[in-house]
């Protein structure tokens, strides 16, 4: 990190002192001129990047979870109960596919009771 810092403000001040050369003038004047020029545009330049790469992290993130929420499931037309096709569902909207069979626009949505199948458990009551 100090590294870096130290590499910047070498460039920064020979960038300067090369301004403050060229130009013929008060060598100091142009040199601070340049030197305050070039901290004011890396710092506007840096939140811009920095900004950016934060909405880049948040999109990503956002469909991260767009995929998260599909799932592949096996359906049944209720025109005939021998039909079965996979189709992906979404639990955060509501899924409309069509039947193969039939053609006909089919409505799923998930439920509790569809993403929870339990078999009830059977114990022996020994202490009564």
């Amino acid at each position: 990190m100090i590294n870096k810092l130290l590499i910047s403000l070498t460039i920064t001040t020979l960038i300067s002192a090369l301004f403050g050369l060229l130009i013929p003038s008060n060598f100091w004047v142009v040199f601070s001129l340049a030197f305050i020029i070039q901290v004011l545009f890396f710092y506007f330049y840096n939140n811009h990047y920095e900004n950016t790469l934060i909405e880049k992290a948040q999109r990503l993130k956002l469909e991260e979870f767009k995929e998260a929420s599909k799932h592949i499931s096996v359906v049944q037309c209720p025109c005939d109960e021998k039909v079965k096709q996979e189709i992906i569902m979404r639990f955060d909207d509501d899924v409309i596919y069509e039947c193969a069979k039939c053609n006909k626009n089919i409505k799923a949505f998930a439920d509790v009771r569809t993403v929870l199948t339990t078999e009830p458990i059977y114990f022996n009551k020994t202490n009564e």
